[in-house]
């Protein structure tokens, strides 16, 4: 099969996926997964509209993001009744202000924007990852397909979420050093840290090159204080807003070194051996094989002195203190290490062991588009 229409091939049973969640009552609202349990504490604004809603569901974190994307500037109190972790949420503000401003401030196309920019952030990313792949490179459709099919980027965009975006801002900063365009690096890391703060793990990874010598502390640490700085001052001004606003301000995702993976491991392991294949259990143990052959795959042969190989051994580190609370849903730590997935698809050795590895790592894939279904 010819390499683009692989592309265009897959980009149309992506669109597919999307188009089959529009409604013409309720738009695309059904992508940010709003929650019953949720429903009496909403934003007013949201009262009369006619928002897809999951019966007897808390639904997920995209619908505290979407009504921040109502008040971006958090003037109202209403938002700390309507936000399960004020000042957690609003700290990641850059998607919801984006959709705020492309709705023009009208409440109904707001949430139209808001569900619809994971979208727009899919196919961008993957024209960046087109550009990132070595044309001559003959899996270079495998590579494509096991970036934008992971379960990390499917489920950020089936139920409007941050890390999407977040990874298409680090992945565009990553181009940018690639491509020798150093003073654009810091912007995006910048914005990238505004859409999550984890970002910043990212962004300390790209200045760790030490490939040149002497090593360009000062270029380094310019860089990371452009990419620090608004995030900071964002966050002494949602801390200032919130400051007497309970919730959990992010911390309870981490825990020591491979907690929370044993225990997730042990948990699955039991529900199983009592006969419960839900697929959270099964494709849970998936996930953790997946996300073990990733790391094993960077370590084994490391390109540190590339910046996604510096991404994905950062992200590896990060595996391993992911709390029980993140693996519980496995998909959120699939999300919570996206850019290691990135880069083991990018960096994945072209050897006659490429496909086992390949198939092995991105097993998630089937589970992602399934839930998209």
């Amino acid at each position: 099969m010819n390499r683009n229409a692989a592309y265009w091939i897959a980009s149309v049973v992506f669109a597919a996926l999307v188009l089959a969640k529009f409604s013409p009552q309720s738009g695309f609202t059904s992508l940010v997964c709003f929650g019953e349990t949720w429903q009496e504490r909403r934003h007013h604004a949201l009262g009369k509209l006619p928002v897809a809603t999951a019966p007897g569901s808390s639904g997920y974190d995209g619908q505290f993001y979407a009504q921040i994307a109502l008040d971006p500037l958090l003037r109202s109190t209403e938002l700390e009744k309507c936000i399960d972790a004020p000042a957690y949420r609003t700290r990641r503000i850059l998607v919801p202000a984006i959709a705020s401003v492309l709705g023009l401030g009208d409440p109904w196309w707001i949430l139209q924007a808001y569900a619809l920019l994971n979208v727009l952030c899919w196919f961008a990313l993957g024209w960046v990852l087109r550009r990132q792949i070595d044309p001559e490179d003959k899996l270079a459709a495998a590579r494509w397909v096991g970036c934008m099919f992971s379960l990390g980027v499917l489920d950020s965009v089936r139920q409007s979420l941050v890390d999407l975006p977040a990874l298409l801002l680090l992945t565009l900063a990553a181009d940018a050093c690639t491509q020798a365009r150093p003073r654009q690096s810091p912007i995006w890391l910048a914005l990238a840290a505004l859409a999550k703060e984890t970002s910043l793990l990212g962004s300390v990874a790209l200045q760790c090159d030490r490939s040149s010598r002497p090593f360009p502390w000062r270029r380094a640490g310019l860089t990371l204080c452009v990419a620090f700085l608004p995030l900071a001052l964002w966050s002494l001004y949602v801390h200032h807003r919130f400051a007497s606003a309970p919730g959990s301000e992010g911390l309870g995702n981490f825990t020591w070194p491979f907690l929370g993976l044993l225990t997730q491991t042990k948990y699955a392991l039991r529900e199983i051996s009592l006969g419960d294949l839900d697929s959270r259990y099964i494709f849970g143990l998936v996930a953790i094989i997946g996300l073990f052959v990733q790391t094993w795959t960077i370590w084994r042969s490391p390109h540190l002195h590339t910046p996604w190989g510096r991404i994905g051994a950062a992200y590896s580190f990060l595996l391993i203190f992911l709390s029980p609370w993140v693996w519980s849903g496995y998909w959120a730590a699939c999300r919570a290490v996206l850019p290691m997935t990135i880069a083991f698809n990018l960096l994945l050795p072209a050897t006659r062991n490429f496909w086992p590895i390949w198939i092995l790592g991105n097993l998630t894939m089937i589970h992602a588009v399934w839930r998209f279904l």
